[in-house]
């Protein structure tokens, strides 16, 4: 009869049990590799200078990036999840009321599968630009759920629509961003 000890192989844990280690091991370089490449990402990420479009400029603020080209009506922001398209077109007769509405039918409408509006608001700009503004909830064909909220000003050489839309509860966490952006819009 021998007494289990060191050199006893019975007492080596069964190879079963090591084979969690190099799970581990590659687990942790993983979360290593994925944490550093997005240090990357905010380290190179630089604020976008302003976005002209015609007579209008907008200072996108921190960590808000163009996406695609701008155009001399159009250009796409984005933060996340979170987009924000800026429209830029001649001043409409009615008002931003009827351009709120305007958008409303001819966008909004056709771009979602389901869309909630609410009633447009009258509103004024900082810069004393007439304003209009309505939330939404809209759902993609694919079925994502989208929380939105357009503001339509009408200057006498242009008309603006801002429309900010994000999944359900994504919204929140920008809103301030987008207020300034639209705040601090040259019209």
């Amino acid at each position: 009869m021998t007494m289990a000890g060191a050199s006893d192989p019975r007492a080596q844990p069964p190879a079963r049990e090591r084979r969690w280690l190099p799970v581990v091991i590659v687990t942790i370089l993983l979360l290593v590799v994925a944490g550093g490449a997005r240090s990357v990402a905010d380290a190179t990420a630089t604020n976008a200078g302003p976005v002209a479009m015609g007579p209008v400029r907008v200072q996108p603020t921190e960590g808000w990036q163009v996406d695609g080209s701008v155009t001399p009506s159009f250009v796409r922001l984005h933060k996340g999840p979170v987009v924000l398209d800026i429209t830029v077109g001649q001043p409409v007769a009615g008002g931003p009321v009827a351009l709120a509405a305007l958008y409303r039918e001819q966008q909004l409408e056709p771009a979602f599968s389901r869309l909630l509006p609410g009633l447009p608001e009258p509103a004024v700009l900082p810069t004393g630009v007439p304003a209009a503004g309505f939330a939404y909830l809209a759902a993609r064909a694919d079925g994502v759920v989208l929380d939105g909220r357009v503001v339509a000003a009408d200057a006498p050489n242009a008309a603006v629509i801002f429309d900010v839309r994000a999944p359900t509860g994504e919204l929140t966490g920008v809103i301030e961003d987008v207020r300034t952006m639209i705040d601090g819009a040259t019209l």
